[in-house]
C-alpha cells in the first residue's frame, strides 16, 4: 500500500516547532502545516494525499487564496512539505 510508518504527532510537532527557531515561517504557513498534519493522520499516514485549496481555506480563519499560496510556498521553500500541483481534467 501507499502508507508510511505511523508517526508520533506530538513528536512531529515538537520537532517542527524547534526547527522554526532557525527556519521561521509565517503564522499562516504554521496553520497550514498543522492542518496538513491532521489530515495526514486522518488518512492513516498515506505517503501522498490530496487536499483542495477550498478545504484548507475553510478550515483556517481569514485565509484567502493568495495568502494560502504564499504560505504553501513558504512550506515548500523551507522543505517542510512536498507539493504536487493537481492536473485539471478536461
Amino acid at each position: 500500500m501507499n502508507r508510511k510508518l505511523k508517526i508520533d504527532i506530538e513528536k512531529q510537532l515538537a520537532e517542527f516547532y524547534s526547527t522554526l527557531d532557525y527556519k521561521p515561517i509565517s503564522a499562516n504557513a504554521i496553520s497550514i502545516y498543522q492542518m496538513l498534519l491532521q489530515i495526514d493522520r486522518k488518512t492513516d499516514w498515506l505517503c501522498e494525499f490530496k487536499v483542495t485549496n477550498t478545504i484548507l481555506m475553510s478550515k483556517i480563519k481569514n485565509l484567502n487564496l493568495s495568502a494560502l499560496q504564499r504560505a504553501r510556498n513558504e512550506l515548500i521553500n523551507n522543505q517542510y512539505i512536498l507539493y504536487k500541483k493537481r492536473r485539471k481534467s478536461k
